[in-house]
């Protein structure tokens, strides 16, 4: 028994049925001889139960690990009874109210922890899919995660559950944490789906934070999972030079239209434009298509846009190709259309300008490399606007933090990632350098 407030208070726990094996437990409280009888949710084994002390005992001779566990855990409950009760009995809550609360209160214990244990009870699919839809905070970014984020999560989660379905392996923890699962993965996404190097890393980039998220939860595991490497390797994604943006930029589309070389019906032109403008303000998709968000000052030259992405204010100088559109559009811009017709639009257009010199790309597409020859047109998208414009700017030798104010990047690592100067144009670049400097042997 516990007495708390001279005699005032009272709360007992007893077994309901204690000539059982397992029994629920009850909590009893009287109030100013006002009694209340409410379940607590909790079973509990009869033989771990001490009657004197009110609360569960644990022993490693006579109880598992987990039955131990569990003891502690509904010790805990109890002791938030104990205490919740104790503190609304103090409280200004009117006499007459005092029971209600109580009992209310009591039941958002329980409740809480039947919650709890119902999710303890999913399997790992069940679990990250319950996991990604609620309403989290990244607590890197201090901000809510957003729905493109969530897009990727669901992707992956479909993946590891046709990885689980296809090899016939149970749907539990042990399959993602075995020290055998990275081998297993890595064969499937290799032999059964023919996927890049790249899709093993960016899975386990997904899958490592929601098996930490679980651990977390109360479900239990080793910690082998944590040396899946979830970093991607840099691809080798192009970018366009100053001229070849030009050449994008000066397409005659009407006279295109009329050749035949482009469906009248198209709306390729206002793709263009949309993509000339990410080139030279290294704004995202998701940025390019509001616009009507930014502020264009005309007089200062400058846009100012706060990064859908990031939640962070860009301020970009408006290059004379941006002005040109701005006037054309009246600065009302159009959006772009789907992504599929936006690429199919972008890889027309530079192909019309010419942008067909070879490109070599190295690839790991189901555990075997190979090097690709494609012409440049064919790898265009609505990206190489953002990267044509950091590593035109870097080229330009604008300084990296001067860049990164503009693209929004907040690490150097990741902004560099954009930055696609060949080996040709380094040394180049370099050399340029090297020829403004005094010979060692030139005379005073």
């Amino acid at each position: 028994m516990v007495i708390i407030a001279d005699m005032s208070l009272t709360i007992n726990f007893n077994l309901k049925t204690p000539s059982k094996e397992k029994s629920l437990l009850m909590a009893i409280i009287r109030v100013d001889g006002r009694k209340l009888r409410v379940s607590t949710q909790q079973n509990v084994l009869t033989a771990s139960f001490d009657k004197v002390k009110q609360r569960c005992f644990t022993s490693k001779e006579k109880f598992s690990i987990r039955e131990n566990k569990h003891c502690e855990e509904v010790n805990k409950i109890l002791d938030e009874i104990v205490e919740t009760s104790s503190r609304i009995y103090n409280s200004s809550i009117p006499d007459s109210d005092i029971i209600a609360s109580i009992h209310s209160a009591i039941s958002d214990i329980t409740e809480v922890k039947k919650n709890e244990n119902q999710i303890l009870k999913m399997s790992p699919i069940e679990f990250f899919s319950y996991y990604i839809e609620q309403k989290r905070v990244d607590s890197h970014t201090g901000r809510y995660i957003g729905e493109r984020t969530k897009i990727h999560q669901r992707t992956v989660i479909k993946r590891l559950s046709d990885f689980i379905k296809d090899n016939r392996l149970p749907d539990t923890f042990a399959t993602f944490t075995s020290r055998n699962f990275d081998q297993q993965f890595t064969n499937w996404c290799y032999s059964i789906r023919n996927y890049k190097q790249n899709t093993v890393y960016a899975t386990y980039g997904v899958l490592k934070p929601l098996l930490n998220a679980a651990k977390a939860e109360g479900f239990e595991f080793g910690d082998a999972y944590k040396s899946l490497k979830g970093k991607c390797n840099d691809t080798d994604a192009i970018y366009l030079t100053e001229d070849e943006i030009k050449k994008i930029y000066l397409l005659d589309i009407p006279s295109l239209i009329k050749a035949g070389e482009i469906d009248a019906k198209s709306t390729i032109e206002k793709t263009r434009d949309l993509f000339i403008i990410s080139c030279w303000t290294g704004l995202r998709r998701s940025d390019i298509n509001r616009l009507e968000k930014a502020t264009f000052d005309i007089e200062a030259k400058t846009i100012s846009i706060t990064a859908e992405k990031t939640k962070q204010q860009v301020v970009i100088p408006m290059h004379p190709m941006v002005l040109a559109l701005y006037n054309k559009y009246r600065g009302v811009f159009p959006r772009l259309c789907d992504k599929g017709h936006t690429i199919e639009h972008l890889r027309q257009c530079a192909r019309l300008a010419g942008i067909d010199s070879e490109v070599r790309m190295v690839q790991n597409r189901g555990g075997k490399v190979s090097t690709l020859i494609y012409k440049k047109y064919q790898l265009v998208g609505m990206h190489t606007g953002r990267r044509s414009f950091a590593t035109n700017m870097y080229k330009r030798r604008f300084p990296t933090i001067a860049i990164m104010r503009l693209t929004g990047h907040t690490t150097e690592s990741n902004f560099l990632k954009y930055i696609k100067v060949s080996a040709e144009e380094n040394a180049a670049m370099m050399a340029e350098e090297f020829f403004k400097i005094k010979k060692p042997f030139d005379d005073e």
